[in-house]
């Protein structure tokens, strides 16, 4: 089966070095929060520019972890209404959440002026938003989900950058894979640091310190961090070849009835995803499922109408019926690549 992950893969290709770190981490007895989660938290740094990282463990996690630390408890949140739904059900939570629907790229509409207690704008599918154009009131907190972007740029600067917070996500599906997740926040005010940290260990910073707010345990576990920390140093061989496959697929498909999925002339993507849309989506799925190809459908989730909104929701409506993602990870050979891409166009003869 050509599938849309490569685990297996990637194992092989870091197994010497993670092996080493497996054995060391047993070997010494510091299983969380230690050597590799400082490593990761240093890289990160060094990608965003920013001044302070937290390793947490998942990108859910990272993202009520802002929450928590920023005090985003009872309060009016902006959302994105389309991808995937951790990044509204942390904040709709804690909160009163008031979505947006979302251009036809997937990314939150942001034409108007949020007055809103905090907003969280989504980089879909490794794409940002137009950041210059984000007009916020001069209370509103801005915690971007670059789960899917790590490594994308917004007019030369690292996505990760830009707001009051940034978190990142590591799953098996992320830029950097793991087996198992893990999450980060990054962020540059200095007083931010122990509440933070505060948020992640419980509201208790130790056994003897008093409870000073309201945490989770989102204390990393270093078996996840030499995952990420080895991950980011391929970082970017990774991402070019994600986006010579998207290169290829783009070529390939320049006749078919599909509309790609694709950054705007502001962001240098990832290319986390292949995504696409097309009016027979569901006969397409059937189609590559049939011959052992696996397309997820990134996403199918209209948020408003579960957590609720008297809005409608048109472009996330139609990305719902007709979104669609290839396979595009770093470790597909050529001929699966070709393959996929034969399939497609079997598809519309």
């Amino acid at each position: 089966m050509i599938t849309n992950t490569g685990g297996n893969r990637l194992y092989r290709e870091i197994q010497h070095r993670l092996l080493e770190a497996y054995d060391e981490i047993h070997q010494t007895g510091n299983w969380i929060d230690n050597k590799y989660t400082a490593s990761v938290e240093q890289k990160l740094k060094n990608i965003t520019g920013r001044r302070h990282a937290k390793l947490v463990t998942s990108g859910t996690t990272a993202i009520l972890t802002g929450l928590l630390a920023w005090g985003l408890m009872g309060k009016k949140i902006a959302c994105a209404n389309f991808g995937y739904v951790a990044s509204a059900n942390q904040a709709a939570l804690l909160n009163d959440v008031d979505f947006f629907d979302v251009d036809s790229n997937g990314l939150m509409d942001i034409t108007q002026r949020f007055g809103h207690d905090a907003v969280i704008p989504v980089s879909l599918y490794g794409n940002t938003i137009d950041y210059d154009k984000l007009n916020i009131g001069d209370h509103t907190k801005v915690i971007v989900d670059c789960a899917q972007s790590l490594g994308s740029k917004y007019k030369g600067r690292p996505d990760g950058s830009f707001g009051d917070a940034a978190v990142f996500s590591f799953a098996r599906n992320k830029p950097i894979p793991t087996a198992g997740t893990h999450g980060a926040l990054v962020w540059d005010d200095d007083a931010m640091v122990e509440p933070v940290h505060t948020a992640t260990v419980n509201g208790k910073l130790g056994r003897t310190n008093p409870i000073t707010s309201l945490g989770i345990n989102g204390t990393p576990f270093e078996l996840q961090a030499a995952w990420i920390d080895i991950g980011l140093d391929h970082m970017e061989e990774w991402q070019q070849r994600r986006r010579k496959i998207h290169e290829f697929y783009t070529e390939s498909f320049a006749n078919l009835p599909i509309r790609i999925i694709e950054a705007e002339s502001y962001c240098e993507s990832n290319y986390q995803k292949f995504a696409l849309l097309s009016k027979d989506r569901d006969n397409l799925y059937e189609h590559f499922t049939e011959r052992d190809i696996e397309t997820p459908k990134h996403y199918i989730d209209n948020f408003g109408k579960f957590f609720g909104s008297d809005k409608t929701f048109p472009m996330t409506d139609k990305l719902c019926k007709q979104i669609l993602t290839l396979p595009n990870h770093s470790w597909l050979t050529d001929a699966e690549i070709e393959t996929v891409a034969d399939t497609m166009k079997e598809f519309y003869k």
